[in-house]
């Protein structure tokens, strides 16, 4: 929540973050499926419920001054959100399975959110299709490491609004023939200075960075 504060004081318009399904059906932002690399323990994320993870240091492994700040979930995030307005791209890890689960789960604690501040990607199109069932009016997008030889059909398919790309493999013409076919490109992560500036001259409609500051 640190970080969320410090890109909103940046003047980030949006933010993009994970979300790991718990047992119980909340949700933890969190990126991995199991405990280990930023929280101590060893434990998956789905034997996990919302009061045990929310409890858990998520600071000391950066240094002394964060310890003590816990796992965010989505339910505090909501509440962050509806006192500072601010748009979230969250983008959903599906560890193994339970994709119709957590488009279920998903939907019901968006229930109520002012319509347009947030936006669901994945990486995991069976997530995305459950989800245009249960959330059918909440915007959709694919992420992908290369741009799917069928990306025009699966596009179709799961009613979505953009393409978010790995910014390595993006070029102006692969953004001119995404638009025409009615989508947005949004592109990770791109931290370079060189990199923001390729980006911009492709034509991409939104840039996810580590350092908004820089960007901006």
């Amino acid at each position: 929540m640190l970080a969320f504060a410090k890109a909103r004081e940046a003047g980030a318009l949006s933010i993009e973050t994970d979300l790991s399904l718990l047992a119980d059906g909340g949700f933890a932002v969190f990126h991995d499926s199991a405990l280990g690399r930023t929280v101590a323990g060893d434990a998956s994320l789905d034997s996990l419920t919302s009061a045990e993870i929310g409890t858990m240091d998520a600071g000391a492994w950066r240094g002394r001054e964060f310890a003590g700040e816990t796992v965010p979930l989505l339910e505090g995030l909501l509440h962050w959100q509806a006192d500072t307005g601010m748009r979230f791209n969250l983008e959903m890890k599906c560890h193994g399975a339970r994709q119709g689960e957590a488009a279920s789960a998903l939907a019901a604690q968006l229930a109520g959110v002012q319509p347009g501040l947030n936006m669901v990607s994945s990486f995991d199109a069976a997530f995305l299709a459950a989800l245009q069932t249960t959330l059918p009016a909440m915007p959709r997008a694919l992420i992908s490491e290369e741009l799917p030889e069928d990306w025009q059909e699966l596009a179709a398919r799961l009613g979505l609004e953009a393409l978010h790309l790995d910014k390595d493999i993006v070029t102006p013409g692969m953004v001119e023939a995404i638009h025409s076919a009615g989508l947005r490109v949004r592109v990770w992560t791109v931290n370079e200075p060189a990199d923001m500036k390729r980006m911009i001259d492709a034509g991409v409609d939104t840039v996810i960075t580590d350092v908004p500051e820089a960007f901006l």
